[in-house]
């Protein structure tokens, strides 16, 4: 006979220990309930047993005790919850803040301090300096002559660059290295060579025009020959460069230029020598750097 699944329907529960004996669970039928009344003492029962299971269920056992008679008994973990500070803590952490800024503030007034000295310091060291000293005398040259101000080299009168580059070779290469003299008695300079001593000063796109006959306050040239007549000349009258302040502007110098007499007493040597320079006047030299040599060259000269 074929088995009934829908009016039967099977359970079964072991709740076995060891001093039990196994009960064999019989079948409940629709005509077994039917025939049974139901105790509602029991049902409310079970419904109370299963609402607290369910509720345990949750509840996320994280360890166990061990007792004497071996039984685990399941510690249940408490739900976790917010850390409230307590009011001590928050004035520790008030505290510790305040703390922290007022440090914070002494070491950045501290490190201020340190700064400013270093960079006054620095000021002093760069001013005597071979830096300084380097383009004191490369601008020696033009500043003897005192020129007038110009905002580009093209611009510069021909006998101040003419006369300073005839000076900065003398002063590089030395009298001694010319011992050519013409028919009066004037010393022969190439011309190659106070064209390059004008490039190194003025710029690669300045060219002593060599075409026409130049006449100077103490050289000459004529058409055709390869030398400048040069007489007897001396710097006896002329200013001293003296570099205050070199300043960056992107690719460009910038000197700030005190010229000085030569008979100013911060030039002596002996006990009358003065701390502070008098400066006659002061002007702006505008360095630009020439892409071929990686050198610089006066651009313009600016009144301060």
């Amino acid at each position: 006979m074929p088995r009934q699944i829908n009016n039967i329907a099977e359970y079964s529960a072991d709740y076995r220990e060891k001093s039990q004996v196994t009960v064999k669970s019989t079948p409940i039928t629709k005509a077994t309930l039917k025939n049974k009344p139901i105790n509602k003492t029991t049902t409310k029962k079970r419904s109370l047993s299963q609402t607290r299971f369910n509720d345990t269920i949750n509840l996320k056992p994280v360890s166990t005790v061990e007792t004497k008679k071996n039984k685990k008994i399941s510690i249940q973990e408490p739900q976790a919850g917010c850390i409230k500070p307590s009011p001590k803590t928050k004035k520790q952490m008030g505290f510790y803040r305040i703390l922290f800024a007022c440090i914070t503030m002494i070491l950045s007034i501290t490190g201020i301090a340190i700064l400013l000295s270093a960079m006054n310091r620095t000021t002093c060291v760069i001013s005597n300096s071979p830096t300084f000293t380097k383009y004191n005398n490369y601008i020696a040259p033009v500043v003897m002559h005192n020129p007038d101000p110009f905002n580009e080299s093209q611009k510069a009168n021909i006998h101040t660059v003419i006369s300073s580059a005839i000076w900065r070779t003398i002063l590089q290469n030395g009298t001694d290295h010319y011992k050519e003299f013409d028919e009066q008695g004037l010393t022969l300079i190439p011309i190659n060579d106070i064209q390059s001593a004008c490039t190194d000063l003025f710029g690669p796109t300045y060219n002593i025009n060599t075409n026409e006959n130049i006449y100077g306050p103490f050289y000459s040239y004529t058409i055709g020959e390869k030398n400048f007549h040069i007489s007897a000349i001396s710097n006896l009258g002329t200013y001293i460069p003296h570099i205050e302040e070199i300043t960056e502007e992107g690719e460009d110098l910038v000197l700030n230029v005190s010229y000085l007499s030569r008979d100013d007493k911060y030039l002596s040597t002996d006990e009358s020598k003065s701390d502070t320079p008098t400066p006659i006047k002061s002007m702006k030299y505008k360095l630009k750097i020439n892409k071929g040599t990686n050198k610089y060259y006066i651009y313009s000269i600016e009144n301060i």
